[in-house]
């Protein structure tokens, strides 16, 4: 009979430090794991830019619209009280400059009502903005001005920003 436990003097039995390391590397699950993790994580931030640009242009829209509304106020200053009314006048000849979403074409209408006239109705048009004097911002309803205890120096700007669904919704900023 052979003894396989034998030893000779050329073969000597095998231990655990003969064994082989097993291989270097990741295994196909642990790589479809990664990647599956790196891909939701592209998607969160592909799906957060559109956002981020809507809110910087309505930030943008916001700053400009403070610009008008300083341009409303200088105009007082220098013309007896007086709200600029348009056509006719260039009240935003000097700040058009510091202006970053609205351009110098972009239609400003000042409105000059009269005491106690609720303002006309405009559809939100984010390439508008309505300056309107005896007006005050209506914190019943966002977007829109009330005449109610507004005097002639009390001026409104109405605008539109764009909202998440697509569509404009009407803003109120008050001198």
């Amino acid at each position: 009979m052979i003894d396989f436990n034998a030893r000779t003097p050329h073969s000597r039995r095998l231990t655990k430090a003969d064994a082989k390391p097993p291989a270097a590397g990741f295994t196909v699950v642990e790589m479809f794991i990664v990647l599956a993790i790196a891909g939701m994580i592209l998607l969160m931030v592909f799906l957060a830019i559109p956002t981020l640009e809507r809110n910087s242009r309505n930030n943008q829209r916001r700053q400009d619209v403070q610009t008008i509304l300083a341009a409303v106020s200088h105009w007082e200053l220098n013309n007896s009280g007086d709200v600029p009314v348009t056509p006719g006048n260039n009240f935003l000849q000097y700040d058009v400059s510091k202006m970053s979403y609205y351009d110098p074409t972009t239609e400003v209408s000042s409105i000059q009502l009269s005491a106690g006239a609720a303002e006309p109705f405009h559809p939100p048009d984010l390439d508008k903005v309505y300056v309107y004097n005896y007006q005050k911002c209506n914190p019943a309803s966002p977007g829109n001005s009330t005449p109610q205890g507004a005097g002639f120096n009390d001026v409104v700007a109405i605008y539109a920003v764009e909202s998440g669904n697509g569509t404009a919704a009407s803003q109120c900023e008050q001198l």
